[in-house]
């Protein structure tokens, strides 16, 4: 891999993309809740034995989705920490563009 100088563009389009990829993520969590609660809903209207194997299915979604939501936390968290590393490079060229001037 070639070595290149820091370009905050790129660590700005990659900030524009996860904001994209958070978004989804959190348009996803909204509709997987939505249909969960639906979901548990059926089966509270279903006789007992299928009304047992939906609310197990429901159970077994209702976790993939905190999984998500965890996961989608902490891309969020990641997100910060790429913000805070732009603003420091972003306070590094500016000295370095200052000491040129100078």
């Amino acid at each position: 891999m070639v070595h290149r100088p820091p370009d905050s563009r790129l660590l700005a389009n990659l900030l524009s993309q996860d904001k994209d990829y958070h978004k989804a993520f959190t348009t996803l969590l909204d509709a997987a809740h939505a249909s969960v609660a639906s979901l548990s809903a059926y089966a509270a209207a279903s006789r007992p034995p299928a009304s047992s194997i939906i609310l197990t299915v429901a159970g077994s979604l209702a976790s993939a989705d905190e999984a998500l939501r965890r996961y989608a936390k902490s891309v969020d968290e990641w997100r910060d920490m790429m913000k805070g590393l732009k603003t420091l490079e972003d306070e590094v060229a500016n000295v370095l563009r200052d000491r040129e001037i100078l």
